[in-house]
């Protein structure tokens, strides 16, 4: 039998505790609440869920003033009470972090990690969802998770509790101090909209994407109207450009995707079996494609 991972570990521990707290969520769902009351729950959740606990050396406290300002939660170093780890600002049960009228929420969290100066870390929530930000990288949002599943509902069946767990293990303090927190922040940087976006309209991209074209579809394509075409796609995005997809050729666009996918686990296993592009497979709108309905 394989041997536990400290992250199956970690899982399995938080499951008790977390299904106690869907419970009581449930709850404060089904009656009227203040922000108080999603403070009050948000901060158990910090403690005896996520970590941040006196036994594993953190202080997690609510409506800790500095100055003027006021914080929501607070966590710091058991053994040094005025070194601040990570500020947390708490909204009001299910309000939506969308809204352009409520971002005001991550203004205010960037207001106070500013005003602090040596904090890093700053958690948005509305109790259902949350969101891990990095100060030190353009306050760039380094995870985020729902705690209700896709009918927007709270499951505490066994398999929804233990997907639930795993997805809030990015906000543990067990990931905190291993410096997972640091390598998903350059995980996010390096994949942000803006990154990849300079990537892929890079002078070397463009010219191998212009290469493969030339393989694949005979055809030399002007690398300034390649770079054009290829900001237009990223600008525009799939699903506005190709709109008027039929069925078939969305589904092979998912399943070249798929290959691809395969493809450079392959790779990254050393294993070079398979062609870039199989050759059962083509790109949808190609000659081989069905035509457009």
């Amino acid at each position: 039998m394989p041997r536990e991972t400290r992250e199956e570990r970690a899982v399995r521990g938080m499951v008790p505790q977390l299904n106690e707290h869907l419970v009581e969520l449930k709850g404060l769902a089904n009656s009227p609440t203040r922000e108080s009351d999603s403070e009050a729950w948000c901060l158990s959740l910090l403690k005896q869920v996520l970590g941040f606990s006196a036994s594993a050396g953190f202080t997690a406290k609510s409506q800790e003033a500095h100055g003027r300002l006021r914080f929501d939660l607070v966590v710091t170093r058991a053994d040094k009470p005025d070194k601040k780890v990570l500020v947390a600002e708490i909204k009001k049960l299910g309000v939506d972090l969308n809204k352009s009228d409520l971002r005001s929420g991550k203004a205010q969290l960037a207001e106070y990690l500013k005003s602090l100066g040596n904090v890093r870390w700053g958690i948005l929530t509305n109790g259902y969802e949350w969101r891990l930000y990095d100060f030190k990288s353009d306050f760039i949002t380094v995870t985020s998770t729902d705690l209700r599943n896709e009918q927007h509902e709270l499951d505490t069946s066994p398999r929804a509790l233990d997907e639930t767990a795993w997805d809030l293990l990015d906000f543990t303090a067990m990931y905190f101090s291993s410096g997972m927190w640091e390598e998903m922040s350059a995980e996010a940087q390096a994949l942000s909209p803006d990154s990849l976006a300079r990537s892929i309209l890079s002078t070397e991209v463009v010219k191998h994407i212009g290469k493969v074209l030339k393989e694949h579809r005979d055809y030399r394509v002007p690398l300034d109207v390649l770079t054009d075409k290829l900001a237009e796609l990223i600008e525009l995005g799939l699903n506005d450009m190709l709109s008027c997809w039929n069925e078939v050729q969305r589904g092979e666009l998912d399943r070249y995707i798929r290959s691809q996918k395969k493809l450079a686990k392959k790779t990254k296993r050393g294993v070079q079996s398979a062609p870039a592009i199989p050759h059962e497979e083509s790109l949808p709108g190609t000659a081989e494609s069905p035509r457009r309905e």
